[in-house]
């Protein structure tokens, strides 16, 4: 259904001192599909591009280099005009439901702009489908009558869902849906999506930083290191046996609730440990990007970029870019 093709986003920061543009390459040559009713995952730290990657699928960032197919379509072929099909059938759900909501509009006038754009409805038809597209979320029909600053954060999000949903969407960009959320309202939330998708049969491109969460969503994942995918594959298979010691660095971090399993983690995580810092995009290091921050970098790492390649023991599909690739386990519940 969507298909990234060597995709490249490039953003210009003003001129030089010789007049000359300054650009900065948030994604360089990212590539990757979502099938109906699948969820791709893509995580990484913050300035990694997966935002860039979100707002260049919405047409909210431009494509400098790629492609982005939309069921084959190209749409860099739009123009300068979206059409409203393609904006019906791509929706999005924002990190911050409190600033993508309209502070002054009630709930209900927010659904029902959703609908009367892209699904023209009489009145009655209307606030039916307001009130079923909140029962969806599992919110009452009373809400319809608040505002956004009467809810609560894990509210306002299934009120953000509940307008991507309202269009009958076929592809939702989730950006960060859940980091604004304390752990227990994010689990709700990851639920929901997920229910949804069972339901509806909606694909998801998932954007967060936290892979145990995008394990938990995703069927397929890609980790962004710089704007450059490190490492992809089936989910099970990335958050299990991770191949790139950027994603082994990733999984060492994240906590876990069992102490023996974090024992190891948090062992794991030292010996992974570098004193570098994080490269400045602007100014990315030569040869493999990660190479600053890796313990097994060598020569050929400092001087030769590497590309993504099928992982060495595995037949799951999973690449990896790194010139000294194989799957390591680490600890995972």
């Amino acid at each position: 259904m969507l298909s990234v093709e060597n995709l490249s986003v490039r953003y210009q920061l003003g001129r030089g001192m010789t007049g000359k543009p300054k650009l900065l390459t948030a994604v360089r040559d990212v590539s990757f599909t979502i099938g109906a009713g699948r969820t791709l995952g893509l995580v990484g730290e913050s300035g990694s591009g997966k935002s860039s990657i979100g707002r260049a699928i919405l047409r909210l960032a431009p494509v400098s280099e790629g492609r982005v197919l939309f069921d084959g379509q190209d749409i860099a072929a739009f123009g300068r005009r979206t059409p409203p099909s393609f904006n019906r059938d791509v929706q999005v759900v924002f990190q911050d439901p409190l600033s993508s909501l309209n502070p002054r509009q009630t709930i209900g006038v927010t659904l029902g702009q959703a609908l009367t754009r892209h699904r023209p409805l009489s009145g009655a038809e209307r606030h039916r489908e307001i009130a079923d597209s909140l029962d969806r979320v599992g919110l009452s029909g009373f809400h319809a009558q608040r505002y956004p600053h009467e809810l609560s954060g894990g509210q306002r999000q299934r009120v953000a869902i509940a307008r991507a949903l309202a269009t009958r969407p076929r592809l939702i960009v989730c950006d960060e849906p859940v980091s604004a959320l304390d752990v227990s309202t994010q689990s709700q939330v990851i639920n929901l999506l997920k229910e949804l998708q069972r339901e509806l049969g909606v694909s998801y491109l998932f954007i967060a930083h936290d892979l145990e969460v995008v394990r938990h969503m995703s069927d397929d994942i890609g980790v962004l290191y710089l704007g450059q995918l490190a490492e992809s594959g089936p989910a099970e298979r990335v958050y299990r046996e991770p191949a790139h010691p950027y994603t082994q660095t990733l999984l060492a971090s994240t906590l876990v609730a069992d102490p023996a399993l974090q024992s190891e983690r948090s062992a794991r995580r030292r010996e992974l440990a570098t004193d570098a810092e994080l490269p400045s995009p602007l100014a990315p290091p030569p040869g493999c990007a990660f190479h600053p921050r890796c313990p097994r970098a060598d020569d050929l790492c400092r001087t030769e970029g590497p590309v993504l390649l099928p992982v060495t023991g595995t037949s799951s599909g999973s690449l990896a870019a790194c010139h000294h690739t194989g799957p390591v386990p680490v600890a995972a519940p």
